[in-house]
């Protein structure tokens, strides 16, 4: 019996959520991928973006390394084939549906490569902080060594206490984070997330046949404040608004206060508006059925070419 082999490559967003805003709608379609960081553009498929090798991994005795990965998938079809649904129906979710879209938009708005980065070096940080502590008094040092020595910690004597304050005080070191122990932080970001998500209002916006069409990126779920309003925010703030592009034709808004009808036909302007809010959001790659697409800019719809 051939033995399965182990995925290192994997999706952070799924391919069959990317699939539709390809040019078929289907995973193997095409689509226009823009580097706002090189300015320059490609076209591929859904296999080849918003993936790491790696992400989901964990080492834990008895499971497979992508155990988590896999566990993932059976979920995130199912969530998909909701958003299919609102889709082609163009219609409001039923509850099944709503609640397998909020669950998958919650685990993409806290597990990604942008939000993982920012938590590791603020991780960085605060432990090189407490190495420069540490190494600031031999006294405090010994102290600790002995604690973990009697927590049969594995110290050996052969590196000196000016060794280490050495090393510390040159800096030209790195720390590395195994992903298991940030899927661990995700996870519980999660779960204080979905209920915050569950208590907003949502609605189906609905872009104009003729366009133009929303896009999507690599870090899809947008947070905005309404009315220009400024400063840091949260999801679980009033006075906001959560959009997550479903699709070309589809997107899904939600908030606390003031909601709009449970499906709208928007205008070219409402279009621009939240593609701009998924272009600004992104953190390296945009994502467009058509090689032009709109946002909205001082006042006006305007084309960006890829």
């Amino acid at each position: 019996m051939a033995v399965k082999p182990i995925s290192r490559r994997h999706h952070y967003l799924p391919q069959s959520y990317l699939a539709a805003f390809t040019d078929t709608g289907l995973r193997g379609g095409q689509f226009f991928v823009l580097d706002i960081q090189t300015c320059h553009s490609f076209c591929t498929s859904p296999l080849n973006v918003g993936a790491e090798r790696d992400f989901n991994r964990v080492d834990v005795e008895g499971h497979a390394p992508d155990a988590i990965e896999n566990a993932l998938a059976p979920f995130e079809g199912e969530a998909v084939d909701a958003i299919r649904r609102v889709i082609d129906s163009e219609a409001f979710p039923t509850d099944s549906d709503w609640n397998l879209i909020l669950n998958l938009l919650g685990l993409i708005a806290v597990r990604n490569p942008k939000l993982r980065g920012s938590f590791n070096r603020s991780r960085e940080q605060v432990l090189k902080q407490i190495a420069d502590l540490l190494v600031s008094d031999k006294k405090i040092w010994d102290r600790r060594v002995e604690k973990a020595r009697a927590a049969e910690e594995d110290i050996s004597d052969s590196v000196s206490f000016e060794d280490v304050r050495r090393f510390v005080e040159n800096g030209n070191y790195g720390i590395e984070f195994h992903p298991q122990g940030n899927l661990r932080v995700e996870f519980h970001a999660f779960d204080q997330l979905l209920p915050l998500l569950g208590r907003r209002t949502w609605s189906v916006l609905v872009a104009p046949s003729d366009g133009p069409k929303f896009i999507c990126s690599d870090h899809p779920v947008t947070l905005a404040w309404k009315g220009g309003q400024s400063g840091p925010i949260g999801f679980g703030l009033k006075e906001t608004e959560v959009f997550f592009p479903l699709g070309k034709h589809v997107g899904f808004y939600g908030v606390f206060e003031s909601p709009l009808k449970p499906v709208v036909r928007c205008k070219p302007g409402h279009v621009a508006t939240m593609n701009k809010r998924v272009a600004w959001n992104s953190e390296r790659h945009v994502y467009s059925s058509i090689e032009n697409f709109f946002v909205w800019h001082e006042g006006q719809v305007r084309e960006v070419s890829c």
